[in-house]
């Protein structure tokens, strides 16, 4: 990978979320390890929910439906949230700063649940940006954005104006497997669908719905076959994490052009 000097940070970036996930074995809610951790988090996360959600598990004896229980905290006015599962737990942000600060308050979170729930084991650890690509009103999507993540254009052009076009490229790195996608069209998302909503956290950028945008979605990650994991613990995490950073940040600097980042992001 390139030194960071390549990739100097962005004044005005079109990062809309950036989502640390990490799985690990499961864990039981015992009252008082979670009385312990919301205790933890109370200084920081104002607002915090729990809930229960149905999980639907296809298997050799049919459909099997299990309640999960889940928690939620969230911080909007710093543009940060925590979703807590019985096997993950999610850290997203939409107010990233570099990613040294981010890590760092990613990680607190981690080192919050280790200490209270105390899951056995590390499964899984996943780095997530998207970003909003929305060109001027007298603009196009090829002026930000590499053409093949783009719709086929002679099709847009015929059928008239695309609503949904997604590209999938997926990449073995030495860190582990980095997907990158793009959703172009006139859809009026500022991040993928399957994040839209899932934090409750405002956007920092305007998405309009009357022309061609385009949603980035990279997401590295690494994860071991072992069904016991490897050993969790913050050191281990952090290692983990920032491992997938730069891979997923050099994608960001290929896929996208040369006159965005410099005339329209900068």
């Amino acid at each position: 990978m390139v030194r960071d000097e390549a990739y100097p940070k962005l004044a005005r970036q079109p990062l809309t979320l950036v989502l640390a996930e990490f799985r690990f074995g499961r864990v039981a809610f015992e009252p008082a390890a979670l009385a312990a951790l919301k205790e933890r988090m109370a200084p920081r996360f104002a607002d915090m929910r729990e809930g229960v959600a149905q999980q639907v598990q296809l298997g050799d004896a049919g459909v099997t439906i299990t309640q999960a229980p889940y928690v939620v905290w969230r911080a909007p006015e710093a543009g940060a949230a925590v979703h807590l599962e019985v096997d993950r737990i999610a850290y997203a942000t939409t107010m990233y700063p570099r990613f040294e600060g981010f890590a760092k308050d990613c990680l607190e979170v981690v080192r919050a649940l280790l200490e209270t729930l105390r899951p056995p084991s590390l499964h899984r650890v996943g780095l997530r940006y998207n970003d909003a690509v929305v060109p001027m009103p007298d603009e196009l999507l090829e002026h930000y954005v590499e053409a093949p993540l783009l719709a086929f254009s002679p099709l847009a052009d015929e059928a008239g104006a695309v609503v949904r076009h997604l590209s999938e490229t997926v990449v073995q790195t030495t860190a582990g497997a980095l997907v990158v996608r793009a959703l172009a069209g006139v859809h009026g998302l500022g991040m993928m669908p399957d994040l839209q909503g899932q934090f409750g956290l405002p956007l920092q950028i305007d998405v309009p719905t009357d022309r061609p945008v385009a949603v980035l979605d990279f997401d590295h990650y690494w994860e071991v076959a072992e069904a016991e994991g490897v050993a969790f613990d913050v050191d281990a995490a952090g290692d983990r994490l920032a491992r997938l950073h730069e891979p997923a940040r050099e994608a960001f600097w290929k896929v996208t052009t040369e006159f965005a980042r410099t005339q329209r992001w900068n």
